[in-house]
């Protein structure tokens, strides 16, 4: 029995170290026919125990844009650990109310909301929540408890530093729900949405969500005279005033988002208005100030749950900066019992990973998401941090189930569409800002090789984001073919099972 395993592992060795060299060669070609013809492009390749067959410019440290994702959401499901629930809660001290944020980047998120399970009160299982009935579970329970009138609502977002906003970030693009501020206590991903139609001025917000009326809005929208819709909504710097301009010759779609500011501050206006409209009178709002005793009380209504699985699938699948920012701050906040910060977030991250790895030569951690270009990583060491992950069994399904799967899911929806599923799957993050174009993941062949790879293309010119992805899938397929025909992977530990998406 020995015998025969050994025999198949130096069979298994034979065979993966031969093709090895062939892939090296085959991969060095894809890059000089479909590469940038400027700029970086950094290659790494590893096998499914984690060696590399594949380096070519891998040492070298380059920007990952949002495959800084990888690195964020690995760290927070080793760190706080694969059944980790961000909790956010509602609790009655006498007549004084008090929200206690978790940094849940989930919490009344319409995406989120919209695949929720729930048991009404009447007991009936109900698929899909809205955000009303999000915010009728807390207003319902303080009618329940007798309270009449609120002397006090308060917000307590400490559980984060009060810096929203990361410096590297691009100025004039912060009222993008892209940048959309990070805090201690975030709501409907910290954006709000406006449908419009038109009307004879230019156009008309009909309706904005969540529904509000302490936020001013001003109508500067003027007719058009072409053909092309021009609609956009700026809002002014630290507070939440919209101001409408352009127009439209017919009624939007899909609604434009706008970021908010100040969160926890807005979210205390919205559940206050929303009490009063149910009947209990409100006093004084605020966030709690950061010296203030930590808050105390008795839970009323339930205290809203969301697992670190949907959260690290949505950072990576949809590549959500702001859950990636989140699960970030919590790990900073978790590993330093201080407030969540970008520095003692990164400070973790770069530990853990270096730790796991061995070494972080190229590796800077600015932030979560990598929006910021100041992130700094190698492909070689992108591979060992993704090979490290699928091999630790106590992680490995979560952060597989995380990836975008190519032809099927998230960014990756419309590519690798020809790759035959009977060979191999490809479970990646894409990554893009501007000059920077990357893709890492792991080729899932169903022989049970499980290779991982990263390529990263940094400072290209004109059609380089077009020449990067051919490159990409390039090199992903390649590695299919490879690893996909070898024989099968009978001695590696248990895989973990994964559904479809």
């Amino acid at each position: 029995m020995l015998r025969s395993a050994l025999t198949l592992a130096v069979v298994l060795l034979s065979h993966s170290g031969a093709h090895a060299g062939a892939l090296k060669d085959e991969i060095a070609g894809l890059m000089k026919a479909m590469g940038p013809r400027k700029g970086v492009v950094a290659i790494s390749v590893r096998d499914s125990d984690g060696n590399e067959v594949v380096n070519i410019k891998g040492d070298q440290p380059v920007m990952p844009a949002s495959n800084q994702k990888l690195l964020t959401s690995g760290t927070a499901l080793v760190l706080l650990g694969p059944h980790f629930n961000f909790e956010t809660r509602l609790l009655r001290s006498g007549d004084r109310l008090t929200v206690v944020g978790d940094g849940d980047p989930s919490f009344g998120d319409p995406e989120v909301l919209s695949s929720m399970t729930y048991t009404d009160a009447q007991g009936q299982k109900c698929q899909g929540m809205t955000i009303d009935a999000l915010l009728a579970l807390w207003t319902d329970a303080v009618r329940e408890a007798g309270m009449t009138s609120v002397r006090e609502l308060v917000v307590d977002d400490r559980v984060f530093d009060r810096s929203n906003c990361h410096v590297d970030w691009p100025v004039d693009q912060l009222h993008e729900p892209y940048c959309a501020e990070v805090s201690g206590l975030n709501f409907h991903a910290n954006h709000l949405d406006f449908w419009a139609v038109p009307s004879p001025r230019g156009a008309e917000i009909t309706r904005i969500e969540p529904a509000c009326t302490f936020v001013p809005i001003r109508n500067a929208t003027t007719p058009g005279k072409t053909r092309d819709d021009g609609l956009w909504i700026a809002r002014e710097a630290d507070v939440n005033s919209f101001t409408v301009r352009g127009f439209l010759r017919q009624a939007l779609k899909a609604p434009v988002s706008v970021s908010i500011d100040a969160p926890p501050d807005f979210f205390g206006k919205l559940l206050a208005e929303r009490l009063r409209t149910a009947g209990v009178a409100v006093g004084t709002v605020r966030v709690i100030a950061a010296e203030e005793p930590p808050s105390t009380g008795s839970p009323i209504g339930p205290v809203i749950r969301t697992p670190i699985e949907a959260i690290v699938r949505r950072c990576n699948v949809d590549s959500q900066n702001l859950y990636a920012e989140c699960l970030l701050k919590r790990v900073g906040r978790q590993v330093s019992d201080a407030p969540g910060s970008w520095t003692n977030g990164c400070e973790a991250l770069e530990r853990l990973v270096s730790g796991r790895v061995g070494g972080t030569a190229g590796l800077n951690a600015a932030d979560g998401s990598g929006l910021s270009r100041e992130n700094r990583v190698t492909a070689s060491l992108m591979t060992g941090w993704i090979s490290h992950l699928t091999r630790d069994s106590a992680v490995a399904r979560p952060f597989l189930a995380s990836l975008a799967v190519g032809g099927t899911s998230g960014t990756v929806q419309k590519r690798f569409r020809d790759l035959d599923p009977n060979l191999a799957t490809v479970r990646c993050k894409t990554g893009y800002i501007d000059g920077v174009c990357a893709l890492s993941g792991v080729v899932d062949c169903t022989n049970g090789h499980q290779p991982t790879f990263s390529v990263i293309c940094n400072s290209y010119e004109g059609d380089g984001v077009g020449k990067a992805k051919q490159l990409q899938e390039a090199v992903a397929k390649a590695i299919a073919r490879t690893y996909g025909k070898l024989p099968e992977r009978s001695l590696q530990p248990q895989r973990p099972a994964l559904g479809g998406g």
